[in-house]
């Protein structure tokens, strides 16, 4: 067993969660990061409303393990969403890119756990404010929507420890053994990871991204949107590259989401490597191999924990 407040609360085995991914973390990949340990998440995002609650039923049949419904506050279909989650009493919902006190209360009421993703510290103090559960703190190395602060987890994860007695889980930038150990030393109680997860065997994506992803180098990731206000880490390819010369050029928001739309879909459901959008972190350039989701687990505990061993000896007194 390995024990923080994170495990406790969740009522999980190992402190690992998985992050909700758009196009790809549905049922399956929930079922099977529940099943090994770890916080399996349902990616809203793209789901109709009859999908979500299949997607929900589905998962309570292939695991008696807690789950959670990831919900993007900032789009409009998070409000059928949250009441889909409400109403099924879902374990735990993860709110992000949006205010927490919209549906805190709420939440609390139907005893179900949330946790907030959070880019920075003003939104920590709102977390403070309307109490929620645990915090995902998210850095910068992490692929998907970034933070347009973009501080580096190392960074990050202290700064909200800092502020905050509420548990707090380390996300970006994280696959391994020395990833977990230098989260918890930072103050951290569990980590989140989403790239390391595409790579495995019960990831749902087409196979071509999960290739790319141990193909891609540390520098072969690009954060685009910087000047439209919704930043994504994704693979450098075509459409990555003429994205960053439209936002040169000085084209509109309008504009580059023409291009843009549907390009998730095109990478996770098609394969199409040059103008899909491949959400990677810059950890994808450690990432070599396609275990499975519990082989993932197993080696970052017993890597932790010979990890911290071999600390030890740092503060061995020696004659």
């Amino acid at each position: 067993m390995f024990k923080t407040r994170i495990t406790e609360l969740l009522g999980i085995r190992y402190p690992l969660l998985q992050g909700g991914m758009a196009w790809i973390t549905g049922w399956e990949m929930a079922a099977a990061v529940s099943n090994a340990g770890g916080l399996g998440t349902i990616a809203s995002a793209t789901m109709e409303a009859e999908e979500l609650m299949s997607n929900i039923a589905q998962v309570r049949e292939a695991t008696g393990n807690p789950f959670a419904v990831n919900i993007p506050l900032r789009l409009p279909s998070s409000k059928k969403a949250m009441e889909i989650a409400l109403q099924e009493e879902v374990p735990v919902i993860v709110s992000s890119a949006g205010d927490p006190a919209l549906y805190a209360e709420k939440i609390r009421r139907r005893g179900i756990k949330v946790f907030q993703v959070v880019f920075s510290l003003n939104m920590v103090k709102r977390c403070n404010e309307v109490g929620v559960d645990g915090i995902i703190a998210m850095g910068i190395e992490g692929g998907g929507n970034v933070s347009p602060s973009e501080l580096s987890t190392f960074v990050l994860v202290r700064e909200v420890v800092e502020a905050t007695d509420l548990p707090v889980v380390a996300a970006g930038g994280i696959a391994d053994a020395r990833g977990l150990v230098a989260a918890l030393a930072l103050g951290a109680e569990g980590v989140q990871m989403g790239t390391r997860l595409l790579a495995t065997k019960e990831a749902t994506l087409h196979g071509d991204y999960k290739h790319a992803i141990i193909r891609a180098k540390d520098t072969d990731t690009v954060v685009t949107g910087r000047t439209t206000g919704l930043q994504f880490r994704v693979l450098n390819n075509n459409l990555a590259k003429e994205i960053l010369k439209m936002e040169k050029e000085g084209k509109g928001r309008e504009e580059i989401d023409a291009l843009t739309i549907g390009s998730l879909k095109k990478a996770a459901v098609a394969g199409d490597l040059e103008w899909g959008s491949l959400m990677m972190g810059q950890i994808a350039g450690m990432i070599h191999e396609i275990p499975s989701i519990q082989e993932i687990f197993d080696d970052m505990i017993t890597g932790s924990i010979r990890e911290i061993q071999r600390l030890q000896k740092y503060t061995e007194q020696r004659y």
